[in-house]
Formats: C-alpha cells, sequence, structure tokens
C-alpha cells in the first residue's frame, strides 16, 4: 500500500487509471479550492487549500503531504506547475515525497506557448514547419497589431493567453460574424470582430500591460492529441487521439487512431525539450491540411484512462520509471472511442448533517 497526491482531486480519468492500475493497494488524496468538488466521493481523503498563487500554498500543501504521508506527487493544476517545480527539492527534503513531472527548465518552456515557439524555432530547423505563425502581444496596442501581421499573411487571426488551459481566453477575429445569430439563435461560440474586442478593452490605455497574451494564424483542421511516455527526452509509448468533438476546451469525443507522422513528432520534440514521464502534446490541422504544433501540456491530462484502455497504463508505468524499473510497453490497440460525460456522485459529510440536526 502506497500513497498518492494528486495536487487537482478532480481528475477522473487519472484516479480510475490509478485504481485500475493498482486496485486496493494505493490511497488517494486530492486537492481542491473547491469545497463542492464532486469528486471527493471518488478518494480515499481530500483537503480543501488555498489556490495555487495564494502565498501559503507550498506549505499547506508540505503539511497535507506530511499528514498523509503520501509518497508522490502528481501534479496537474497547469498554473501552478512552476512553483510546484521551483518548490521540487524542499518538497522532498522536508516531506520525502517525489514529484512525477519533467525537470523544471523543461516545464517552464512547455507550460508557455509562446517559449515553446520560440524555443522550438530557434532550435529545431526539422520542427520549424510545424509552428504555426505567432507574434507575442503584452499591450492593447501590441494585440492589435499581432493580429494584423497574421492577417496580412491571408490567415485567420485567433487571440490566445501564452498560459492556461480549457480554451480561456481563446478567440477567433471575425469581421463578418452575425452577432445578431449569435444572441438569438444559436450556441455561444469563439468568434469575435475587432470592434467588439476594441470596445471590450476600452478602459485600457494603447501601452498599458496585459497579461502576457498572442496572436496565432487559426487553425480550422482536425485536433489530435498524442499521450507520451517517456524518460530523459527518450519516447518509451506514445497513444495518438483524433478529437472528434470539443467542448469548451475539453475533448468530449475521442478515438485512439495511428498517425506515424505525429509519433515522429512526438519524439523530436520530447528529446529536444528534455521531457520525462507523462504528456501530451496536441497538434491540429492549418488552413492547407498540414500539422501544426498547438500545444504541450507537461503533464498528466484528464482523458489518461484512454492509453490505459488502449494498452498501456502510463500511470503505472510513470510510477514504475520513477522508482529506477523498466518498462515495457504493449502495441497500442487502435480503435477505441470514449466520450466525456456528467454524472451526479453524492458528497455530504452524513455525520456532520446528523450534527447538525441533533443540535436543532
Amino acid at each position: 500500500m502506497f500513497t498518492v497526491l494528486l495536487t487537482d482531486g478532480e481528475f477522473t480519468g487519472l484516479i480510475r487509471t490509478l485504481r485500475d492500475a493498482y486496485k486496493e493497494n494505493v490511497r488517494i488524496v486530492g486537492l481542491s479550492s473547491d469545497p463542492y468538488f464532486a469528486h471527493q466521493s471518488l478518494l480515499d481523503s481530500y483537503h480543501i487549500v488555498p489556490r495555487h498563487n495564494d502565498p501559503s500554498y507550498i506549505d499547506t500543501l508540505i503539511s497535507i503531504v506530511k499528514m498523509e504521508k503520501a509518497e508522490i506527487i502528481f501534479p496537474i493544476v497547469t498554473e501552478g506547475l512552476e512553483d510546484l517545480l521551483a518548490n521540487e527539492q524542499r518538497i522532498m527534503f522536508e516531506t520525502g515525497a517525489k514529484i512525477i513531472s519533467s525537470p523544471y527548465p523543461a516545464i517552464r518552456t512547455a507550460n508557455d506557448k509562446g517559449l515553446l515557439y520560440s524555443f522550438i524555432s530557434e532550435h529545431s530547423s526539422g520542427l520549424a514547419d510545424i509552428i504555426p505563425l505567432y507574434h507575442f502581444a503584452d499591450s492593447k496596442k501590441q494585440l492589435f497589431e499581432a493580429m494584423k501581421q497574421i492577417e496580412d499573411k491571408g490567415r485567420i487571426a485567433c487571440i490566445k493567453r501564452r498560459r492556461g488551459e480549457n480554451a480561456a481566453g481563446f478567440w477567433i477575429i471575425d469581421d463578418t460574424a452575425d452577432y445578431a445569430s449569435l444572441l438569438f439563435n444559436e450556441s455561444p461560440s469563439r468568434f469575435i470582430s475587432k470592434n467588439v474586442l476594441s470596445s471590450m478593452l476600452q478602459k485600457l490605455g494603447e501601452d498599458e500591460a496585459i497579461a502576457p497574451y498572442m496572436a496565432v494564424e487559426y487553425l480550422p483542421g482536425e485536433e489530435w492529441d498524442c499521450d507520451v511516455l517517456s524518460m530523459n527526452g527518450k519516447v518509451i509509448s506514445v497513444t495518438t487521439r483524433r478529437n472528434l468533438r470539443m467542448t469548451e476546451g475539453l475533448t468530449a469525443v475521442l478515438e485512439v487512431a495511428p498517425n506515424p507522422e505525429l509519433e515522429r513528432y512526438c519524439e523530436q520534440i520530447v528529446s529536444l525539450l528534455g521531457l520525462s514521464y507523462i504528456v501530451c502534446i496536441s497538434f491540429k490541422d492549418d488552413q492547407c491540411g498540414k500539422f501544426k504544433l498547438l500545444e504541450i501540456n507537461p503533464r498528466v491530462m484528464g482523458n489518461i484512462l484512454v492509453s490505459a484502455l488502449a494498452g498501456n497504463n502510463y500511470v503505472r508505468m510513470a510510477i514504475d520509471l520513477l522508482h529506477g524499473e523498466n518498462v515495457s510497453p504493449a502495441p497500442v490497440k487502435y480503435g477505441i472511442r470514449t466520450a466525456l460525460y456528467y454524472d451526479q456522485m453524492p458528497i455530504s459529510n452524513i455525520r456532520a448533517i446528523e450534527k447538525t440536526e441533533d443540535r436543532k
């Protein structure tokens, strides 16, 4: 029996993958800043903690790791990855727990789309073709200039945060969008005109600093995710999956399918950045049908169970690698489809409710 701590206790796929690998021989502890998060009923123990950017977060994390005697930490919260890895030595010294993650320099590059695109462009001529057109923007003025530079190349522009997840801050620029239809007849979309965007930013000065943004050519084609298991920059196994339906930046329906071209790209990217353990590398077709790099999520993704269903439990294999053991991946089973769904789970603390009723 050993104990694993998840910095986000709402990752059902990771919880199920751990259960699938170890049955009753693992305790799973989850953290969340939301006292009502549903997955608390799937965990052996959970704790409500400050958000990752709270000054007390790391101290709180360390106290929980000690209390729960956690031996392994899976970092999940995208925005908190770098802070966690920056404190890796302190966490290990004070608790003995090991973090399953790529090295800090690789995390810092992969976690920022702008740094990632720049790094690959500067260090690998062989991968230059998979980098989409992009321009940085650190002010309102730069944002509009960056969009224009993309459009001047005959491409549709989109804007996105350099850091973040689940399509936060992502908009496709379309000056012909029919907003009446969007308002009255259609589902919400990610299309926005420059005039509407300008109105949204009207209180900002032209050169006033904004959160790090970028304008990128919009990639209209098929999206693929690649779950990658690696160690010290060498790929061990890749599960390629086609995204058949997206919901607010999350993959709602997917299919495990072969894609040797993307596997080769993954091998080159992992080697270039020196990635380890589990990462997810995303690609999308451009307007000419050529694959472009979308992003790297240098952590376990919510759909990690799919790789286990396809023959390789990357979570168990990552823990084996952490312990210095050899792993032997099986051939990937293609054709598997999965769908995201919603359920209802009890999260009430029955004893607390009973005590409350007794006091009445």
